[in-house]
């Protein structure tokens, strides 16, 4: 799996000392009455589209529904990006009021909703800043301003992107996520409980999500130079194969992980080939099943993905819908339903994609969304406090 998708500028390092005035209280959700809410929505292109509930009655209703605020959508929201061509600002746009109203709408809402956001030194910053690489969204610093503004997600997602190699494949072929080095296991520790710290959420998952080389991985298997982990032959099973032991290991640390599974990557051929893409859904079913059976909190982001254009996930994706509703049913058929489903698209250009819209607007987020709320199911989340709606 590519890293996620997004348009890096040089970074600007946040001043700690700023940021840490506005670290929120620990959360501390009082027991869910009713049933937790299990599907979330996401948008960094057009999010703002999130603080205007008249797009999405039908979704409301479903009241199965929260926010997945991705780091990027809380810097584009309030500063509108107006070197990007795939935007078109709405006349009198104000930054801050759309955050305001987007925290009225869905603080009461799933526990406030998730926030995802990568290791920076303001989100971890005991983790030696030359151990990962840094992306700009993840250092913006604006999700502190969020935050200030009383906006406090019970659960927050961890995108790692470390630096170090890892066998069997090193430099160009190493996917973070997958290929954990003891020293990443080490570090990762210290990034969740800075996360923790810094954002207030109860929970934090990191990102485990596998690469095109990694989920073909098998220990049976060697290269040219006795490398374990091509995997060309013989599929690799997540629950045993030693390839996996420290992604394991820090699962079990967290209490969970996410999965970046673009739909039309997930289910389709376009993007790993046959029979590379089969081996990476039997994988990715491998590892919810796994977390299951350790009673794992599991989230599962449903990104877009265009198939048609080669435009490589910069969308548009006209097939939203039913790249979704593949997934969705492949891993309910495999025993292997997460705790959570995310629809939505982290993009910030600069292409046009897929926006929320309206959730009766065709391969909208919205739509999928609305489908994905009262339709796909999950396992019974092990904390379900944290996404529990109060209204």
């Amino acid at each position: 799996m590519p890293h996620r998708p997004t348009h890096r500028a040089p970074p600007v390092l946040l001043g700690l000392a700023a940021a840490l005035l506005t670290i929120p209280a620990r959360a501390t959700p009082a027991p869910c009455a009713g049933q937790p809410v299990t599907s979330f929505i996401s948008s960094v292109i057009g999010g703002y589209q999130l603080s205007q509930p008249w797009r999405f009655p039908n979704l409301l209703a479903t009241g199965n529904i929260g926010l997945y605020q991705v780091d990027g959508a809380t810097r584009q929201v309030l500063d509108w990006p107006d070197a990007n061509p795939a935007w078109t600002r709405p006349p009198g746009y104000d930054g801050q009021a759309v955050m305001t109203a987007m925290i009225a709408l869905w603080q009461g809402r799933a526990g406030g909703g998730l926030f995802e956001g990568g290791q920076s030194p303001a989100l971890t910053p005991d983790v030696p800043p030359s151990h990962y690489h840094v992306f700009d969204d993840s250092q913006s610093g604006r999700q502190f301003r969020w935050f200030a503004a009383g906006w406090h997600p019970h659960v927050t997602m961890l995108n790692l992107s470390y630096t170090d190699t890892a066998p069997p494949w090193g430099g160009s072929f190493h996917n973070p996520s997958s290929e954990f080095t003891d020293r990443d296991v080490a570090d990762t520790a210290i990034a969740l409980r800075d996360a923790r710290m810094t954002t207030g959420a109860a929970l934090v998952l990191p990102y485990i999500s596998n690469g095109a080389h990694g989920h073909v991985s098998d220990s049976s298997d060697t290269d040219g130079q006795g490398n374990p982990g091509l995997g060309v032959r013989v599929p690799s099973d997540y629950a045993t194969d030693p390839y996996y032991a420290n992604s394991r290991r820090i699962a079990l640390m967290a209490g969970g992980f996410g999965i970046d599974t673009p739909a039309n990557i997930f289910s389709t051929e376009s993007y790993y080939g046959t029979p590379h893409s089969a081996m990476f859904r039997r994988l990715i079913a491998g590892e919810i099943r796994w977390a299951n059976r350790h009673h794992l909190t599991t989230a599962v982001f449903m990104t877009i993905f265009d198939t048609q254009h080669g435009m490589r996930g910069n969308g548009p994706d006209f097939q939203f819908m039913r790249g979704v509703q593949t997934e969705v049913r492949y891993l309910e058929h495999a025993g292997a339903r997460p705790t959570y489903w995310i629809v939505g698209q982290y993009s910030n250009g600069p292409a046009t994609t897929n926006m929320p819209e309206t959730d009766t607007t065709p391969e909208s987020i919205a739509q999928v969304a609305t489908w994905v709320a009262r339709h796909a199911r999950t396992t019974p989340p092990p904390h379900p406090a944290l996404t529990c709606t109060r209204r």
